[in-house]
């Protein structure tokens, strides 16, 4: 039964993280791309640690680029000093 519910935890996470990446990139909102990475990360890590090919190591680089496109959409809005 655990192995059921951390399945259903990790694809909710998965979920939550496309619907907010759609809203982060429909809204031009950096907080919920930013989100969206962080709610990716637990799976995809789970995959990159688990793989044992080469294809299965290019997970991480979702949320990673998920980040760093939040991290310069709010370089983007902030003024600069």
């Amino acid at each position: 039964m655990s192995f059921f519910l951390v399945g259903i935890l990790l694809w909710s996470l998965v979920i939550l993280s496309v619907v907010l990446a759609i809203i982060g990139f429909w809204r031009g909102s950096w907080q919920a791309l930013a989100w969206s990475g962080i709610a990716l990360l637990p799976p995809m890590l789970l995959i990159y640690m688990g793989g044992d090919g080469v294809w299965f190591q290019f997970g991480i680089l979702l949320p990673i680029l998920l980040l760093v496109a939040a991290f310069l959409m709010k370089q983007q809005k902030t003024p600069n000093s």
